[in-house]
């Protein structure tokens, strides 16, 4: 007992009488660093939980033994679900298999040393939950150490309580294989509980012989994935449709280009329903002339939707359109704008997606569609020459589902009306569905919302898909709160959703603009912004689409303007109306303006009245006459949080005008300009408190030490890093 207060005492006094040290330079009445000291408690942390790791790990190196649990009665019939590779060249093999309450991986990856696996909200270790995985060399031994990273360093530290169970694991001449699973949620701080959302999927691979020791990794890196996927590829014969273009040359002077063209569906008996589809990217660079194959090239394929086209007597005009090559957006023929109902949507990161089992969408002549019209968006900032044969390949089958379905798109109408102010860390914006809409285009027994993918672009953070029914919110239809632009899935409607004619859609998107420093406005660019929800549903209805956007008076009168030269609202409005189009200007006027951005536009491709809001010159108010509003747009002082704050209030809750397009390019309901739903919003039940119903698995101990023993063992590593802080002092 004295031995242990002296070891104590000694290992006090020994600290405290070193610690002041960090300040060597602190004159008597000067007060000490608050840096320094940050940084030394923050040393003294990471010291103390490199210490418990390793104390942790040597447990690991003497056992004699793998802990592992009955496996025969779970394992040994799984059928591996899903897999992914997480890194370009393959390395790196994902697969996993999920219950109801657990999650099963098999983790397969080039190396002999340790392998690791996280999750994270972000693309780095800080905070994130880590399992490391490796097989001992010398006795071929797997063994699984749940970490993770603390909130300021890149290093992995053993957690408190160890959730990963270890099935099996084997290594030959390359690879390490591991397999182990955990809880969904382990109600452990130190662990991610993995949900719905999509979630940072980080790697890495330790040196050769790296087995039980945690030096820093010599590679990695991260993959957003949604973990809890269903499986829906059906299990009958199917046939593909490649709908794809023909060697399009991508010019390198156009930032962003969209191409469309039309496709004869095929030739088919009787009705088929097409079941999925998956992306065909087949992008060559233009070197010297000649395309060439490039195993790290980046296609500039951005985005991609195959839309129906109602039908038209004139087949033989539609039959040559087929023939033809397609054409650039905005100079597409009219009679395309019938080519609205979206049977397909890709974006980038999509693998593709096979439709829930219950609903197929018709195809072919004999079911009343007989054309179609591929869209590609290219995003092109590279400003590189490539030739481009992209598309998609559709699967349908005779074998019939239950119901026909069709996808409805809804969220914002795609314009530079859509601003998100830069530097701001949440900012909402909102795209309405009316109940107008739905009220006259559906059937008196509503529709069934099996499906929903959710899109925005590089700084979206958070989609959601609201239901209101009549002054109340229902539950979210879909919700993605960590939103990646790199990883776009669709996601099923657990048990679908009842939607009934009146009800009102609400597409809510979150940005984070911090690190913009100019306002981002709405366009098809990767460098402008979107707020979509692309909904599948059955039975199938004669809505297309349900969208709305800010009107034009509204909005420039929240940002203080007006009145223009040259235009009135009436006129901007019609601009923004015919998607940027400037044709029935006064002719003059509409000459100067062509001229004056005819090469931005050409930059920027279709740019939704981008161009037009850096050509039109403020008259009203005084104090920001003969600016352009682009200017004032960027001249706003956007770090006054109460600015902001008022418009984003003015733009979410104030009015909106809404549009509602039917199948054959018609109105189902009038363009109306109507106020923000009035609703009772949702009392949401996350706080509610978690219960777990399982019991953690901890680390055995492997020495029965005595209490003076394990009290010496403690002091030991005090002392320990007593001498590390001096050290490093």
């Amino acid at each position: 007992m004295h031995l242990q207060i002296f070891l104590t005492l000694s290992a006090v006094l020994v600290c405290d009488a070193k610690l002041p040290r960090l300040n060597r330079h602190t004159q008597p009445n000067e007060l000490s660093n608050p840096t320094q000291n940050a940084q030394a408690q923050r040393l003294i942390q990471t010291e103390a939980k490199t210490v418990k790791t390793n104390r942790i790990i040597d447990q690991y190196r003497v056992r004699h033994r793998r802990d592992v649990f009955d496996s025969k009665s779970y394992e040994s019939s799984l059928i591996w679900a899903h897999s992914e590779r997480l890194d370009e060249n393959g390395d790196v093999l994902l697969r996993w298999v999920n219950s109801d309450s657990s999650i099963t991986f098999r983790l397969e990856a080039r190396t002999r040393g340790y392998v690791g696996l996280g999750f994270n909200s972000a693309r780095n270790m800080r905070g994130a939950d880590l399992v490391v995985a490796w097989v001992d060399d010398r006795n071929g031994n797997a063994q699984v150490l749940d970490c993770h990273g603390p909130e300021f360093d890149d290093l992995a530290v053993a957690d408190d309580v160890q959730n990963y169970e270890l099935i099996s694991g084997y290594q030959n001449d390359t690879h390490t294989t591991v397999e182990f699973r955990r809880q969904l949620d382990t109600c452990d701080k130190q662990d991610f509980a993995i949900g719905e959302d999509t979630v940072q999927v980080l790697w890495a691979l330790g040196p050769e012989g790296s087995d039980g020791e945690l030096p820093k990794h010599v590679k990695s890196g991260s993959r957003p994935l949604r973990l809890l996927q269903p499986v829906a590829k059906p299990q009958v014969p199917l046939s593909n449709w490649d709908v794809r273009l023909n060697n399009l040359t991508i010019p390198h002077d156009m930032a962003t280009l969209f191409w469309c063209k039309i496709f004869k569906a095929p030739d088919l008996p009787k009705k088929h329903h097409i079941v999925g589809y998956q992306p065909i990217i087949d992008s060559r660079p233009i070197k010297n002339k000649v395309p060439v194959v490039e195993k790290d090239s980046l296609s500039p394929v951005h985005h991609m939707v195959l839309y129906e086209c109602a039908e038209d007597p004139d087949k033989q005009l539609w039959n040559d359109w087929a023939e033809g090559d397609g054409f650039f957006g905005p100079n597409r023929p009219s009679q395309w704008a019938t080519c609205v109902t979206p049977i397909a949507a890709w974006a980038i990161g999509s693998k593709g997606e096979y439709l829930p089992e219950n609903v197929g969408i018709p195809v072919g002549e004999k079911s009343g569609v007989s054309y179609y019209m591929l869209e590609v968006h290219y995003d092109n900032q590279a400003l590189h020459e490539v030739l481009d044969s992209s598309g998609i390949r559709v699967y349908y089958t005779p074998v019939l589902r239950a119901h026909d379905a069709a996808l409805l798109g809804a969220g914002i109408g795609v314009s530079a009306l859509h601003v998100i102010p830069p530097k701001q860390r949440q900012y909402r914006t909102v795209g309405i569905c009316s109940p107008e809409c739905t009220e006259s285009t559906m059937p008196e027994e509503g529709i069934n919302i099996v499906s929903v993918l959710l899109h925005a672009h590089g700084t979206g953070r958070k989609i959601a898909l609201k239901h209101i029914r009549g002054t109340q919110e229902l539950p979210v239809i879909s919700e993605e709160n960590s939103y990646d632009a790199r990883y776009q899935q669709s996601r099923i409607v657990p048990g679908g959703r009842k939607f009934r004619k009146g009800d009102t859609l609400i597409t809510e998107c979150t940005y984070d603009s911090t690190t913009r420093d100019k306002p981002i406005l709405g366009g098809y660019s990767a460098s402008q912004e979107m707020c979509l929800s692309f909904v599948l549903y059955y039975p199938r209805t004669e809505l297309a689409g349900c969208y709305s956007m800010t009107p034009v008076k509204e909005f420039f009168e929240t940002f203080g303007v007006r009145e223009f030269y040259g235009l009135s609202m009436l006129q901007v409005e019609n601009i923004f109306l015919s998607s940027g189009n400037l044709e029935n200007l006064p002719p003059q006027l509409e000459i100067d303006m062509q001229q004056r951005y005819s090469e931005e536009t050409a930059m920027q491709g279709d740019d939704q009245g981008v161009g037009l809001m850096k050509e039109l010159i403020i008259r009203e108010p005084v104090e920001f006459q003969n600016k352009t509003f682009m200017a004032h747009l960027n001249e706003m002082p956007w770090s006054e949080r109460l600015l902001t704050e008022q418009i984003e209030k003015t733009l979410y809750k104030g009015s909106h005008m809404t549009f509602c397009k039917k199948r054959d390019d018609s109105w189902g309901a009038p363009i109306q300009i109507q106020n923000y739903p009035n609703y009772t919003e949702i009392i949401s039940n996350e706080t509610a408190e978690k219960s777990c119903h399982y019991k953690s698995v901890r680390l055995p101990s492997v020495t029965k030490a005595s209490a003076t023993s394990a009290t010496y063992n403690k002091l030991t590593a005090i002392l320990a890093l007593c001498v590390t802080v001096i050290v490093a002092r």
